[in-house]
């Protein structure tokens, strides 16, 4: 049993991640029960079972669906793990961790959950408070208590929880699909439409959630501060809820390529392989997918010397890693691939050698031996843990609830009005 919150049509590297795991668990024979946020959830093995669970969005981040734990969706979870029965959950911990902990202790099932967005700094980012980010914290650090493992999806992530009282004792392995994700996607009518029909235009691209945290402020200053005769082009690929401010800027004179959408994975591989470089300045990613499919692609990245990309790009073999924050660090590692189309090459070709042992197998292989492990741990630890486990959540579920009702009611009294207000101004602006 699998609970992602991210499933496509949502974009971000979650989301990817779990399809092509789903995928492989069906081509293996395994049988899975997925939970997910998505009504109608997209690019699914067709005899893999869904439930959904209820979502809200958050004001400040409009297209994003996050867990909105419900009376409703605790039900729908119990009764589906009563009778399915699997062997273990594993879920991604957000606002429904507690529930499958609760379940998992009733029912005897083996409880793990793998972590992989950096809250914290996600909540930094936006401007939280810092009892915010307490709350996150505090919360985090209560459900490794109770889970029969804990994972993480690189090493500096996994250090950077250890500091919280998380301790993940397992690092997931990513794949990538390196026939999927290939330089013989390269797509010669996708990159003059990219470019604007530039036949010399020197074109990089950004593929991910369109959003102010990811800090397309600074790629689009460290492109701007490049030299030389060939101009150069930004594709912005994804969808998010900064997508329509940089949708305005989408055109030949600005030299930004941006039209929001969900795309396929045979989709994003052919743009990667039509691209000459990959750039992000997101300073809070616990893996980074894309540069994974970049590599896999044959080109080379370029994106901050910070958690999880540094764990992911070998600098100066593969790609550059640029100071946090700087986009004259990143213009002079842009400006370099630039001028020396062969390092691009050299680069790109490393990357690809790299990627060839991220075999999505392998991966389902080590993820079934981490189950495996939790199955025994939880097998274990007798039966004080789940009493207590139990009986601290069935006291603190009906707390979570009240509380989640309180938000919800204060956001459709006091806010949903402001938004769309806000709304109906930007759509007066736009006629």
């Amino acid at each position: 049993c699998i609970y992602s919150h991210s499933i496509a049509p949502s974009i971000d590297g979650v989301c990817r991640r779990f399809t092509g795991l789903l995928h492989e668990f069906d081509r293996q024979g395994h049988e899975t029960l997925l939970f997910t946020l998505e009504e109608f959830p997209l690019d699914l093995p067709k005899s893999i079972e869904t439930v959904t669970i209820d979502h809200m969005i958050l004001p400040s981040y409009p297209n994003k669906k996050v867990a909105r734990p419900t009376v409703r969706s605790f039900v729908k979870i119990f009764n589906r793990l009563r009778s399915y029965r699997p062997e273990v959950i594993h879920f991604v911990s957000d606002g429904f961790s507690q529930m499958f902990i609760l379940c998992g202790f009733i029912f005897g099932i083996p409880t793990v959950a793998s972590f992989h967005t950096d809250l914290v700094d996600l909540l930094t980012n936006n401007g939280a408070y810092e009892f915010q980010k307490l709350l996150i914290m505090s919360k985090e650090f209560t459900d490794s208590l109770f889970l029969d493992s804990c994972a993480t999806t690189s090493q500096s992530f996994q250090q950077k929880l250890a500091k919280q009282g998380v301790h993940c004792e397992h690092i997931i392995k990513t794949s990538v699909d390196i026939d999927m994700f290939s330089p013989t996607k390269k797509n010669s009518a996708l990159r003059s439409e990219m470019t604007f029909g530039d036949p010399a235009g020197f074109l990089c691209v950004y593929v991910g959630r369109i959003s102010n945290e990811k800090r397309l402020d600074i790629i689009r200053a460290a492109v701007q501060k490049l030299t030389g005769d060939k101009a150069t082009y930004i594709a912005i690929v994804g969808d998010g809820p900064s997508a329509a401010r940089w949708a305005k800027l989408h055109g030949k004179d600005n030299r930004i390529y941006c039209k929001p959408c969900f795309l396929s994975h045979a989709e994003l591989a052919e743009i990667y392989a039509s691209s000459d470089l990959h750039v992000s300045a997101s300073e809070f990613e616990t893996l980074g997918n894309t540069v994974l499919e970049a590599l896999a692609c044959g080109i080379p990245v370029v994106v901050p010397h910070t958690q999880g990309f540094r764990d992911t790009v070998r600098h100066e073999q593969d790609g550059f890693l640029f100071a946090p924050g700087d986009s004259g660090s990143a213009s002079s590692f842009i400006q370099r691939l630039k001028d020396d189309p062969r390092l691009g090459q050299t680069m790109g070709a490393n990357g690809r050698q790299a990627m060839k042992v991220r075999t999505v197998s392998a991966v389902v292989a080590d993820l079934l031996q981490w189950y495996a492990r939790g199955q025994q741990r939880g097998r274990n630890r007798g039966w004080l843990r789940p009493l207590v486990g139990t009986l601290f959540f069935c006291c603190m579920l009906p707390l979570l609830l009240t509380l989640f009702e309180i938000y919800d009611l204060l956001v459709n009294v006091l806010l949903k009005p402001f938004i769309q207000y806000r709304e109906r101004q930007a759509g007066s602006k736009s006629n």
